[in-house]
């Protein structure tokens, strides 16, 4: 345990710090307060020290979002990671901590154990930022763009003619995944605590490569395909396999000016269906054991999943959607869901641009 570096835990109830020490103990050394003005001290006299800050959003004296507000004004204090908790984990309360700063939003009661996960994902080593790696990969593939561009015009032409074949996805879905993808990873850039540092020629590879995220569904048969909520248990296995399927597609490639690009692809298209709660499949990956960009494709295209039987129905698709993100706030990283807090304008261009075709 690193003595010199604290995390700050500010909770009127005893019996929740007693929880979230019991879940974070053998880390850092922590320091505890039950009301904001307290806190709000801690932080403003030990900024140097303290990591990673978990805040009750009913604290007396000053609440957590008054707490957080001020904190967030100080320029040492913008990379710090705030955890707000409560015991109303409503849409409302959620999205309030994210405009205000906060990294992630916990309900109560905790499970110490995912509660021990998902804070310290915040506290990840180098190797674990979820950045690192994606940034290694494309900046890797940069240097090969012209036969990128050229594998993947080819590609992508064989694949939306076997889609459109078999009837399994519609291009417009493609593009609303891949620009939805985008849109997630330019707000990213912009929070220098999620480790993403891209260009925009950089999150155009990344673009490129979530169009392939269900190549692997050219290998399942069409009874399945056509009724994907009607499985049994057997069919459902055959189903899942679209993910394991498509990575092997895609490493049938082994062209040397291709492999990180294609690493990138392959990656998102065997773990797409990975959840941050470790609920995910086809391996149970858990936070960042799974790779960022597949983390972003996976929000992408549930966000997408919840928003396409409402288009030219309503002016609130982007709200219903992300009502249903947040129901499920479990499965997705914090910072993404952040991310798509901040996104609803691009989005709702995105969605009018490129609806479902009924």
């Amino acid at each position: 345990m690193d003595a010199d570096k604290k995390i700050l835990i500010a909770d009127s109830s005893s019996f929740d710090r007693s929880i979230i020490f019991g879940a974070l103990k053998n880390t850092y050394t922590i320091i505890e307060t039950n009301n904001g003005i307290k806190a709000l001290e801690y932080l403003m006299s030990d900024m140097d020290h303290i990591k990673l800050a978990i805040i009750d959003i009913s604290l007396p004296r000053m609440d957590g979002y008054d707490v957080l507000q001020h904190i967030k004004t100080m320029e040492q204090a913008k990379k710090l990671p705030i955890v707000l908790t409560g015991t109303e984990a409503t849409k409302e309360n959620i999205l309030k901590a994210f405009q205000y700063g906060a990294s992630d939003f916990i309900a109560k009661p905790f499970e110490p154990e995912f509660f021990r996960q998902r804070v310290l994902s915040l506290l990840g080593s180098s190797s674990k930022i979820p950045g690192k790696a994606l940034n290694r990969l494309v900046t890797n593939s940069a240097n090969n763009i012209d036969v990128i561009k050229e594998y993947d015009k080819f590609l992508n032409k064989t694949l939306r003619n076997l889609y459109s074949v078999r009837q399994i996805e519609s291009p417009y879905h493609l593009k609303r995944i891949s620009l939805f993808t985008g849109t997630l990873l330019k707000v990213l850039c912009k929070n220098s605590a999620s480790g993403v540092n891209l260009n925009e020629s950089q999150i155009e590879l990344i673009i490129r490569a979530s169009v392939y995220h269900d190549i692997g569904k050219i290998a399942i048969p069409d009874e399945i395909l056509q009724n994907p909520d009607n499985l049994t248990e057997e069919q459902t296995i055959i189903y899942n396999s679209h993910t394991t399927k498509g990575s092997d597609i895609l490493r049938i490639n082994n062209n040397p000016q291709l492999s990180d690009f294609l690493q990138l692809t392959i990656n998102i298209a065997q773990s797409h269906h990975e959840s941050w709660d470790g609920s995910g499949y086809p391996h149970g990956l858990k936070g960042n054991d799974i790779p960022l960009s597949a983390q972003t494709v996976n929000l992408a295209v549930d966000f997408d999943r919840f928003s396409r039987d409402f288009y030219g129905i309503t002016d609130n698709v982007f709200e219903i959607a992300l009502e249903k993100i947040l129901e499920l706030q479990n499965k997705y990283n914090p910072i993404l869901i952040r991310a798509l807090s901040h996104s609803e304008a691009v989005i709702n261009k995105i969605i009018e641009k490129y609806p479902e075709r009924k």
